[in-house]
Protein backbone atom coordinates (compact mmCIF):
# COMPACT_ATOMS: atom_id res chain seq x y z
CA UNK A 1 0.00 0.00 0.00
CA UNK A 2 1.25 3.50 -0.77
CA UNK A 3 2.83 5.07 2.03
CA UNK A 4 3.05 1.98 4.26
CA UNK A 5 7.14 2.28 4.64
CA UNK A 6 7.05 5.42 6.13
CA UNK A 7 5.22 4.21 9.11
CA UNK A 8 6.82 1.49 9.70
CA UNK A 9 9.94 0.76 12.31
CA UNK A 10 12.28 -1.21 13.42
CA UNK A 11 13.42 -2.16 16.55
CA UNK A 12 16.79 -1.46 18.37
CA UNK A 13 17.81 -4.76 18.58
CA UNK A 14 15.11 -6.59 16.17
CA UNK A 15 14.44 -10.62 15.62
CA UNK A 16 14.77 -12.17 12.40
CA UNK A 17 11.00 -12.19 11.94
CA UNK A 18 11.05 -8.25 13.01
CA UNK A 19 13.44 -7.37 10.06
CA UNK A 20 11.77 -9.89 7.36
CA UNK A 21 8.08 -7.63 8.31
CA UNK A 22 9.72 -4.12 8.04
CA UNK A 23 11.35 -5.63 5.18
CA UNK A 24 7.79 -6.31 3.56
CA UNK A 25 6.65 -3.17 4.89
CA UNK A 26 8.85 -0.76 3.09
CA UNK A 27 8.83 -3.12 0.06
CA UNK A 28 5.26 -3.32 -0.91
CA UNK A 29 4.53 -6.41 1.16
CA UNK A 30 6.86 -8.56 -0.43
CA UNK A 31 10.70 -10.28 0.36
CA UNK A 32 12.65 -9.84 -2.75
CA UNK A 33 13.74 -13.30 -3.86
CA UNK A 34 17.76 -12.33 -3.19
CA UNK A 35 16.78 -11.49 0.41
CA UNK A 36 14.47 -14.05 0.88
CA UNK A 37 17.70 -16.74 0.16
CA UNK A 38 19.88 -14.50 2.66
CA UNK A 39 17.27 -14.30 5.54
CA UNK A 40 16.48 -18.05 4.93
CA UNK A 41 20.00 -19.12 5.37
CA UNK A 42 20.44 -17.18 8.40
CA UNK A 43 16.96 -18.78 10.33
CA UNK A 44 18.48 -22.01 9.03
CA UNK A 45 21.78 -21.82 11.43
CA UNK A 46 20.03 -19.17 14.25
CA UNK A 47 17.54 -23.01 14.69
CA UNK A 48 20.94 -25.41 15.13
CA UNK A 49 21.24 -24.40 18.29
CA UNK A 50 17.62 -24.94 19.06
CA UNK A 51 15.88 -27.55 16.37
CA UNK A 52 16.02 -31.58 16.93
CA UNK A 53 17.23 -31.95 13.59
CA UNK A 54 20.95 -33.72 13.29
CA UNK A 55 23.37 -31.26 12.29
CA UNK A 56 27.53 -30.63 12.76
CA UNK A 57 27.41 -28.68 15.92
CA UNK A 58 25.23 -31.42 17.47
CA UNK A 59 27.56 -33.71 16.67
CA UNK A 60 31.14 -32.36 17.82
CA UNK A 61 29.08 -32.01 21.32
CA UNK A 62 27.72 -35.62 21.09
CA UNK A 63 29.92 -37.31 23.80
CA UNK A 64 29.39 -40.70 22.84
CA UNK A 65 31.59 -39.87 19.97
CA UNK A 66 33.91 -38.75 22.56
CA UNK A 67 37.53 -40.52 22.99
CA UNK A 68 37.09 -41.17 26.49
CA UNK A 69 40.55 -42.13 27.19
CA UNK A 70 42.45 -39.05 25.82
CA UNK A 71 39.88 -36.71 27.80
CA UNK A 72 40.03 -38.81 31.37
CA UNK A 73 36.35 -40.00 30.92
CA UNK A 74 34.28 -42.54 32.35
CA UNK A 75 30.60 -43.88 32.44
CA UNK A 76 28.60 -43.53 35.63
CA UNK A 77 26.23 -46.46 36.67
CA UNK A 78 23.62 -44.58 35.39
CA UNK A 79 25.37 -44.17 31.75
CA UNK A 80 26.13 -40.84 31.81
CA UNK A 81 29.66 -39.66 29.91
CA UNK A 82 31.46 -37.83 32.02
CA UNK A 83 34.77 -36.33 30.94
CA UNK A 84 37.38 -34.09 33.17
CA UNK A 85 38.49 -32.21 29.46
CA UNK A 86 36.95 -31.46 26.82
CA UNK A 87 37.55 -31.96 23.16
CA UNK A 88 40.20 -29.65 21.26
CA UNK A 89 38.92 -28.11 18.34
CA UNK A 90 39.74 -24.95 15.86
CA UNK A 91 37.39 -22.59 14.57
CA UNK A 92 37.53 -20.97 11.28
CA UNK A 93 35.36 -18.33 9.71
CA UNK A 94 35.30 -17.91 5.81
CA UNK A 95 34.19 -16.36 3.16
CA UNK A 96 34.07 -18.46 -0.04
CA UNK A 97 32.27 -18.60 -3.42
CA UNK A 98 29.51 -20.06 -1.68
CA UNK A 99 29.06 -17.80 0.93
CA UNK A 100 30.20 -17.39 4.46
CA UNK A 101 30.81 -20.63 6.59
CA UNK A 102 32.27 -21.50 9.70
CA UNK A 103 34.48 -24.42 9.97
CA UNK A 104 35.53 -27.03 12.58
CA UNK A 105 38.43 -28.96 13.03
CA UNK A 106 39.40 -31.56 15.58
CA UNK A 107 43.42 -31.82 17.09
CA UNK A 108 45.12 -35.20 17.55
CA UNK A 109 48.62 -34.50 19.50
CA UNK A 110 48.89 -30.58 18.33
CA UNK A 111 48.36 -30.90 14.52
CA UNK A 112 44.98 -29.71 13.21
CA UNK A 113 43.01 -33.04 11.24
CA UNK A 114 41.33 -32.13 7.98
CA UNK A 115 40.76 -35.67 6.66
CA UNK A 116 38.45 -39.03 7.93
CA UNK A 117 39.76 -40.42 11.11
CA UNK A 118 38.49 -43.37 13.15
CA UNK A 119 40.19 -45.01 16.27
CA UNK A 120 42.96 -42.83 16.38
CA UNK A 121 44.01 -42.40 20.00
CA UNK A 122 46.04 -39.69 19.98
CA UNK A 123 42.27 -37.80 18.10
CA UNK A 124 39.45 -36.31 20.71
CA UNK A 125 37.20 -37.83 18.62
CA UNK A 126 36.16 -41.66 18.14
CA UNK A 127 35.42 -40.77 14.22
CA UNK A 128 35.82 -37.57 12.71
CA UNK A 129 34.01 -37.48 9.15
CA UNK A 130 34.82 -34.08 7.51
CA UNK A 131 31.61 -34.03 5.42
CA UNK A 132 29.66 -34.44 7.86
CA UNK A 133 30.93 -32.23 10.95
CA UNK A 134 33.50 -29.69 9.77
CA UNK A 135 31.17 -27.14 8.36
CA UNK A 136 29.08 -26.36 10.71
CA UNK A 137 26.90 -23.31 9.06
CA UNK A 138 26.50 -21.80 5.68
CA UNK A 139 24.98 -18.34 4.66
CA UNK A 140 24.38 -18.89 0.93
CA UNK A 141 25.90 -15.66 -0.95
CA UNK A 142 25.99 -13.70 2.10
CA UNK A 143 29.64 -11.78 0.50
CA UNK A 144 27.65 -10.61 -2.64
CA UNK A 145 24.55 -9.53 -0.28
CA UNK A 146 26.83 -7.12 1.43
CA UNK A 147 28.36 -6.05 -1.42
CA UNK A 148 24.59 -5.73 -2.84
CA UNK A 149 24.37 -3.84 0.27
CA UNK A 150 26.47 -0.69 -0.57
CA UNK A 151 25.51 -0.69 -4.01
CA UNK A 152 21.46 -0.54 -3.47
CA UNK A 153 20.52 -1.83 0.13
CA UNK A 154 18.29 -0.51 2.77
CA UNK A 155 18.31 -0.22 6.34
CA UNK A 156 16.11 -4.11 6.35
CA UNK A 157 19.48 -5.10 4.49
CA UNK A 158 21.45 -3.92 7.00
CA UNK A 159 19.88 -5.02 10.02
CA UNK A 160 19.68 -8.21 8.00
CA UNK A 161 23.49 -8.58 7.91
CA UNK A 162 24.07 -7.07 11.33
CA UNK A 163 21.62 -10.13 12.52
CA UNK A 164 23.44 -12.75 10.89
CA UNK A 165 26.67 -11.63 12.47
CA UNK A 166 25.06 -11.92 16.02
CA UNK A 167 24.05 -15.53 14.64
CA UNK A 168 27.52 -16.69 14.37
CA UNK A 169 28.43 -14.99 17.24
CA UNK A 170 26.48 -16.69 19.42
CA UNK A 171 27.06 -20.36 18.28
CA UNK A 172 30.82 -19.50 18.28
CA UNK A 173 30.09 -18.57 22.33
CA UNK A 174 28.15 -21.69 22.53
CA UNK A 175 30.83 -23.79 21.12
CA UNK A 176 33.43 -22.38 23.28
CA UNK A 177 31.28 -23.44 26.37
CA UNK A 178 30.57 -26.75 25.47
CA UNK A 179 33.97 -27.71 23.49
CA UNK A 180 37.43 -26.83 24.57
CA UNK A 181 37.98 -23.84 21.36
CA UNK A 182 41.62 -23.87 20.93
CA UNK A 183 42.13 -21.47 17.92
CA UNK A 184 39.62 -18.98 16.56
CA UNK A 185 40.21 -17.47 12.70
CA UNK A 186 39.79 -16.09 9.66
CA UNK A 187 37.45 -13.61 8.15
CA UNK A 188 34.14 -12.14 10.40
CA UNK A 189 31.14 -10.97 8.91
CA UNK A 190 31.66 -7.75 10.60
CA UNK A 191 35.42 -7.69 8.95
CA UNK A 192 33.94 -8.42 5.42
CA UNK A 193 31.36 -6.07 6.15
CA UNK A 194 33.41 -3.63 6.70
CA UNK A 195 35.97 -3.91 4.59
CA UNK A 196 33.07 -3.58 2.22
CA UNK A 197 32.35 -0.04 3.34
CA UNK A 198 35.67 0.93 2.89
CA UNK A 199 35.87 0.31 -1.15
CA UNK A 200 32.25 2.06 -1.00
CA UNK A 201 33.66 4.81 0.91
CA UNK A 202 37.14 4.65 -1.77
CA UNK A 203 34.83 4.76 -4.67
CA UNK A 204 32.25 7.44 -3.22
CA UNK A 205 35.14 10.19 -2.93
CA UNK A 206 36.50 9.22 -6.33
CA UNK A 207 33.26 9.89 -7.60
CA UNK A 208 33.16 13.11 -5.69
CA UNK A 209 36.18 14.27 -6.75
CA UNK A 210 35.40 13.72 -10.24
CA UNK A 211 32.48 15.86 -9.87
CA UNK A 212 34.32 18.62 -8.80
CA UNK A 213 37.32 18.41 -11.78
CA UNK A 214 34.20 18.14 -14.08
CA UNK A 215 32.83 21.11 -12.30
CA UNK A 216 35.64 23.68 -12.69
CA UNK A 217 36.60 21.99 -15.96
CA UNK A 218 32.61 23.52 -16.94
CA UNK A 219 33.36 26.91 -15.22
CA UNK A 220 36.58 27.21 -17.22
CA UNK A 221 34.54 26.94 -20.36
Amino acid sequence: MPGTHNKAQLPANPTLKEINWYKKQINWGELPPFYHMIASSVSESEGILNHGFDNAVKRLIDTSNWNLDTLDGHVTNLGEIVCENKPRIALHQSFTERGFELWASPYAKDSLVDQYVKGNRFMEFKVWDPITMKNLIRINQLHKFIAFYFERGDKADKALILHAHKVVHKIITFLQRELNVVKLGGVTIKDFYQLCEKDSRACSDEIDLAKIMLGEQIKKE
